[in-house]
Parts: C-alpha cells; structure tokens; sequence
C-alpha cells in the first residue's frame, strides 16, 4: 500500500463526490447509507455557519451582488444548477459555494475562498499550541539540537521505516516522481533523525 500512495498520481480535485460517501456512508448492515454532502450542509445551517458570500466578502473577495458575481470562482454550469436549488444567491452555504470554486493551482486543492479559511485556521492553530515544536516556550521547548533533527524528519523517512519492502521513494513523498527534481532514491539516501539528541544525560 506504501508503494501506491507515493508513486500513483491523485485525481484532480473537480466538483464531483464519489458516491461511496454520497449514497453509502455509515451504510453498515442498513440498505441505504448518509449522503455527506447532505450532512455537511445541514451542519451549517444548525450551527449557523455564515453563508458563502459571507466567508467571500471576510477573505477580501468581492461581495456578489447578482448570480453572475459568482462567476469570477464557480463556472457558469454550475452557478446555472445553483440557481435552480436556491431562492437567492445570498442562500448559498459555504460548504457548496466553497467547493464550487474553481482552485487557486495545481499546488492547492480549494478554491480561494476555502483556502482563506484553512490559512487562518492553520495559523490560529499553530501560533495558539504552545507544544507546538517551535513555539520557544521555555518550558516545553526542545533544544537546538533536537529541533535540528525534527527538521530531518519526513514522510519519505516514515515510509522507508514503516512500510514493506520498501527501499526507495522519492524524497518528496507527496510531491509525483520527476527524474530530475524528485527522483526516486535509496532509502540510505533519506535524512533519518537521531534519537539520541534526547538521551537523558543524568
């Protein structure tokens, strides 16, 4: 299974959901499943999620004041199917217009206002933990030497470690095999953190 996720290319992120999750989620022993998507709508709306042209508007993006605002981020397909499903285009809840959008690159899986939204979440995260590995709080923070050997760690290390028969990959693991600026190494060729910076010396 190691092999396949590093060396098989994902699909491209389109506006479909496969139906496993659409018509048998959580089936189990039942004859029908959830649909998710049904469910990630109605958790909006239950909490109260703003609406997307709300989350647009937050993220610097131009309010829409018509349909046809829609179409700088969703294609006119699907702002077309929009229509027949919402009243109004201000109905719209953030988890359909959100995965609508068209995506910022090939480097991203989300359209910009989606990727707003994990910025910020990512960064409140991060700068919020204070075990977070960087964060210098002197009483949970790790030596110089301990943090240079984290910045050693990475999937493909994690990969020639703990999966079978592998011994070599790509030094990006999530990043596709190129010959020239990803090629597939030896494992010996991986960084591999020393443990022993965290032998207690008492």
């Amino acid at each position: 299974p190691g092999r396949g996720l590093v060396t098989q290319q994902s699909q491209l992120t389109d506006v479909n959901y496969d139906t496993e999750i659409l018509d048998y989620l959580f089936k189990h022993e039942r004859s029908f499943g959830d649909d998710l998507r049904a469910v990630d709508i109605q958790r909006g709306r239950d909490h109260g999620v703003a609406r997307y042209n709300d989350f647009r508007e937050a993220c610097g993006l131009p309010r829409a004041k018509t349909w046809e605002d829609y179409l700088d981020l969703i294609s006119e397909t699907e702002v077309e199917k929009l229509k027949q499903v919402y009243e109004s285009f201000e109905d719209v809840e953030l988890s359909v217009g959100g995965t609508l959008e068209k995506i910022v690159d090939n480097t991203t899986l989300s359209g910009p206002t989606l990727l707003c939204i994990f910025d910020i979440q990512f960064y409140n995260t991060r700068v919020t933990d204070r075990y977070w590995f960087e964060s210098g709080d002197p009483e949970v923070a790790f030596t110089r030497p301990q943090l240079a050997e984290i910045r050693k760690s990475s999937f493909a290390r994690l990969f020639c470690d703990n999966s079978n028969n592998v011994t070599r990959v790509q030094k990006k693991a999530f990043d596709i095999v190129d010959e020239h600026e990803n090629p597939i190494v030896p494992c010996s060729e991986i960084p591999v953190v020393d443990l022993s910076k965290w032998k207690n010396s008492a």
